[in-house]
């Protein structure tokens, strides 16, 4: 089951309704008819949102009363992350073993523009000894471009709320062979003490993120000084899930990026970077590409 973060946000008051939708419809149309998906999507969100006024209502109360805890219950398992919930993450991790098909699919999806991706990896790994964080590792894209480059000296651990994107980098850590380990946990309060790793490390999860700024704290406490934090991210605003949602109600690019400050979600690279800034991070180096993804590097 896959919710898109804003729509965790509609639905703040009334989250069963919006699993309820997901678990009867879902599974006849996604990944396999888009199209279809979409029309169905908003169809929903018109009968439960009716207008644009009630669609800016519920965004003003998140804006108001939300916090960064896991609302949505993805996996139809609990509401936040605890440590037996962690357990059974790995626990059932364990048992992948197709790691050679989730190697082959990432790679895949990688095979174009390669130089431009390769600037994102030679930046996590800077030392010749790396710890490294990998916050949403979703389908394993960036995952896989990390464990390719890994070596016996480095260590991997991936964070995502979701219990299948943890299993992706089992599966991957498996396949390469490495010391790396997939996690389902928080993301706003992660369960590391502080300094830990010499690289923290995003590929395009924060796209999909809520409370945005309490992930990059998190990021800062737990990264060593002069380690380096290193994102992947949309550069167009509509590429990103967000924007499905919010054209449906004819919200312009200006008002969909003043919605998303105000809700702590993705509203641009240059929005990241201020919230980097304000964190204590020290810039580095940036590669915008506008027909790609932007590449933004700092330090702690």
């Amino acid at each position: 089951m896959v919710f898109n973060a804003i729509d965790d946000v509609l639905f703040w008051e009334d989250i069963d309704t919006l699993k309820k939708f997901f678990e009867e419809n879902w599974k006849n149309f996604y990944p396999h008819d888009f199209a279809g998906w979409r029309k169905i999507s908003a169809e929903f969100m018109k009968s439960q949102i009716p207008d644009k006024a009630e669609f800016i209502r519920r965004l003003e109360k998140y804006a108001e009363v939300g916090k960064p805890v896991w609302i949505s219950g993805r996996n139809n398992s609990i509401d936040d992350i605890d440590t037996d919930t962690m357990i059974k993450a790995i626990t059932v991790s364990s048992k992948i073993s197709n790691g050679e098909q989730k190697a082959a699919q990432a790679s895949k999806l990688q095979e174009k523009h390669q130089l431009h991706r390769n600037i994102y990896i030679d930046n996590i790994f800077h030392l010749q000894s790396n710890h490294i964080l990998e916050l949403t590792i979703g389908a394993g894209g960036g995952t896989n471009r990390v464990m390719k480059r890994m070596t016996e000296r480095d260590f991997y651990m991936g964070v995502d709320i979701d219990f299948i994107c943890a299993k992706n980098a089992d599966a991957l850590a498996k396949y390469y062979n490495v010391n790396g380990l997939g996690i389902a946990a928080s993301l706003w309060n992660l369960p590391f003490n502080d300094c830990m790793f010499t690289s923290v490390c995003c590929c395009h999860g924060l796209n999909e993120c809520r409370e945005i700024p309490t992930i990059l704290k998190e990021a800062y406490r737990v990264l060593k000084p002069g380690g380096k934090f290193v994102i992947e991210c949309t550069h167009n605003i509509r590429n990103t899930q967000s924007y499905r949602d919010f054209s449906i109600y004819n919200f312009s690019d200006e008002e969909m990026i003043y919605w998303l400050k105000q809700l702590r979600m993705y509203a641009g690279s240059q929005n990241v970077e201020e919230i980097l800034a304000a964190c204590g991070f020290k810039f580095c180096n940036r590669i915008i590409d506008v027909n790609l993804r932007d590449i933004l590097v700092y330090e702690k």
